[in-house]
């Protein structure tokens, strides 16, 4: 089993991008109440090393689905957004009020039409009274990825994992049973993207690569030792089979000389 490629960021910058590059590779950019200025995503994509990964958050106003038609101007200004960074996806973070209704999905499939190429991937990340069986099956039907905090939930099928971490509680931190929950929802994972909001962003960082680290070493060796237990049957049979041959009769006795 090969480790799962891991995006640590969040979501927004804090300090100056340089220095934030050097300690996380994923940046969620706001556009709220519009994209930033093509100026800006210009200097934001020189200042990251090859392989960073940017995700362009539509704003509200899109995002909200109140309108079967959003404004043309900003879709088309966050679409030039999320290419100017060649962003990974373009994330549509859709409130409570837009619940799981059959105008949503339509007004949802509409505008993840209006997004495609913009990104590399749409994303979705719901709120309201959504089942956990209906979000993912408008996932799947859209084609987009579908965004759940996997400290709460199981990831959703599929080889891309993109996570939001909502640390609660008093000290904003995620304790260690979340972290272990997490890594066991990662580890079949091919890539991730997990966003971490509360304190402690790089620790948290840290501590998950770690704790996956564990659990990939914890798990090989499982499987070593069904791969012996394996052969170990096998060997048995083997020597079962042999003792089956001597005694063709059936009677208990050694084999009569020829």
């Amino acid at each position: 089993m090969s480790s799962p490629h891991l995006h640590f960021g969040l979501p927004r910058l804090k300090g100056r991008l340089p220095e934030y590059a050097k300690s996380f590779d994923l940046l969620e950019v706001q556009c709220e109440p519009a994209p930033p200025t093509p100026k800006h995503l210009g200097r934001m994509k020189r200042e990251v090393p090859e392989g960073f990964q940017f995700v362009v958050v539509a704003g509200r106003s899109i995002a909200e689905l109140a309108s079967s038609a959003p404004d043309a101007a900003l879709v088309e200004a966050t679409r030039n957004a999320a290419q100017a960074l060649e962003a990974r996806f373009v994330l549509l973070r859709t409130p409570a009020s837009a619940g799981p209704s059959a105008r949503t999905r339509a007004r949802l499939a509409r505008l993840c039409e209006s997004f495609a190429g913009a990104g590399r991937g749409i994303a979705w990340e719901p709120r309201g009274m959504w089942t956990d069986e209906e979000v993912v099956e408008v996932a799947a039907e859209l084609g987009v990825t579908l965004v759940r905090d996997v400290a709460e939930h199981d990831a959703p099928p599929g080889p891309v994992v993109y996570t939001r971490l909502l640390a609660l509680g008093r000290n904003q931190r995620l304790g260690s049973g979340a972290i272990e929950r997490v890594s066991e929802r990662l580890v079949d994972a091919e890539e991730a993207f997990i966003v971490i909001e509360g304190d402690g962003p790089g620790g948290v960082a840290k501590r998950l690569r770690a704790s996956l680290g564990q659990l990939r070493e914890d798990n090989a060796a499982f499987g070593d030792d069904d791969e012996d237990e394996d052969e170990l049957g096998d060997d048995e049979d083997a020597e079962d089979g042999d003792d089956d041959a001597t005694d063709d009769d059936g009677d208990g006795d050694e084999p009569d000389d020829a």
